[in-house]
């Protein structure tokens, strides 16, 4: 009997372990690479949607000669560390997402709730695009999150204010 057990081949312990650990590291990596990918996207979502917001706000400005808002939005504790001075001394407006035809979002969901409502409204809500009077800046109020950092703008370049 004991030689027919020491004759049989078959998977080795030792061999198993191994194996499970390679397993464990290569899906360690997948999921690392996974999350990394997903914060990617959603800060190119967001330049992507700022970068055709500026664009349309400032077709309507050049054409209208307003920005396209009119519901004031005032809950911007969050925005508060990434406001230059005009900012924070000036109003913010929900931009009003039916005069931007042809504009396609990844956020800003809740404008839909928001449209035609007050301030008080507008307030409760955070996905949103929200535009600065003074600045023409625009922050998305919900913010991505990537890390412990969250993003609310792109402050590359302050946009240009065409000027009546």
């Amino acid at each position: 009997m004991n030689k027919k057990i020491k004759n049989e081949k078959g998977i080795t312990l030792l061999s198993l372990v191994i194996t499970i650990i390679v397993l464990l590291l290569v899906t360690t990596v997948i999921i690392t690479n996974t999350k990394s990918m997903t914060t990617i996207e959603k800060l190119t979502e967001l330049k992507n949607d700022i970068s055709s917001l500026h664009q349309k706000v400032t077709d309507f400005y050049n054409e209208y000669g307003e920005i396209p808002a009119q519901i004031e939005y005032t809950n911007t504790s969050k925005l508060t560390n990434i406001l230059n001075e005009k900012e924070k001394n000036s109003k913010f407006y929900v931009i009003d997402l039916q005069a931007m035809r042809g504009i396609s979002l990844n956020n800003g969901k809740d404008y839909e709730t928001v449209k035609n409502q007050s301030t008080q409204t507008a307030n409760k809500y955070e996905d949103l695009y929200i535009i600065n009077e003074t600045t023409h800046n625009i922050f998305y109020v919900a913010g991505v999150k990537v890390n412990n950092d969250t993003y609310y703008a792109e402050y590359l370049e302050p946009p240009q204010i065409p000027t009546i």
